[in-house]
């Protein structure tokens, strides 16, 4: 054990309160082995507990764990907005340096609120699982798929110009429309709007740029009547 370390008194008698007692609530008969037996157990469980969190390996899995819950979000499995940034960027950069587009698709669900309200928020966050399955099927392992927030997703197509990041978009709404048929929600309850921007080189010098741009294109397809893909200037 850590030398030099002693427990606290307060842990020590926690642990002893823990351990103090049988299975039907009554503290044991300790005539047995006498409590400094107890006592001696309850000070080795607090040093054990202090060194372990304490020891390189399980700093090094708290530190992993840190990580990936900085990566991955929670409830859709996809990537945080902390990852679709650093992604952006490096596209950006392998865009300006090879010469190769890439787009990026803005996803919103429409009428999300009308299901929290109508149905729950249980309910929604299960249409906020499935809508992140649908969008990542029709993706490749080289792309992204990103919650960005709320009811919105993001996902970045490498290598791809509007022409066929459109397909992929028309793709993504149409499971969408799907999944809310199979879920039993009212025609038309569960749909996805979707803007489309392609990020050619020399065009748009900031990541924000495609970003709005995409933005921009889904307020459009929003405008048109919802459940649309719309296409952007970039």
């Amino acid at each position: 054990h850590a030398t030099g370390q002693r427990p606290s008194s307060e842990q020590a008698e926690t642990i002893l309160g823990q351990i103090g007692l049988a299975p039907n609530g009554r503290p044991w008969d300790c005539g047995a082995c006498g409590y400094p037996t107890c006592r001696a157990f309850a000070d080795a469980a607090v040093l054990g507990r202090t060194t372990l969190k304490s020891c390189p390996p399980y700093l090094d899995k708290q530190a992993t764990q840190a990580q990936l819950q900085a990566a991955v979000d929670a409830l859709t499995g996809l990537a945080t907005f902390r990852v679709l940034r650093d992604r952006l960027a490096s596209e950006v950069a392998r865009s300006d340096r090879t010469g190769d587009p890439f787009a990026v698709l803005f996803v919103d669900l429409d009428n999300f609120k009308q299901v929290n309200d109508q149905f729950g928020h249980e309910a929604g966050n299960e249409v906020l699982r499935h809508a992140a399955q649908a969008c990542g099927t029709h993706i490749r392992g080289t792309d992204l798929a990103a919650r960005y927030g709320g009811d919105e997703f993001v996902l970045v197509l490498v290598h791809t110009a509007v022409e066929g990041a459109r397909g992929v978009a028309e793709k993504v709404r149409a499971s969408v429309e799907v999944m809310g048929r199979r879920m039993d929600y009212p025609e038309g309850l569960v749909t996805a709007s979707i803007g489309v921007a392609e990020f050619a080189p020399g065009r748009a010098p900031a990541t924000e740029d495609v970003l709005v741009a995409a933005d921009r294109a889904l307020y459009r397809a929003k405008a048109a009547g919802r459940n649309q893909v719309a296409t952007g200037e970039r």
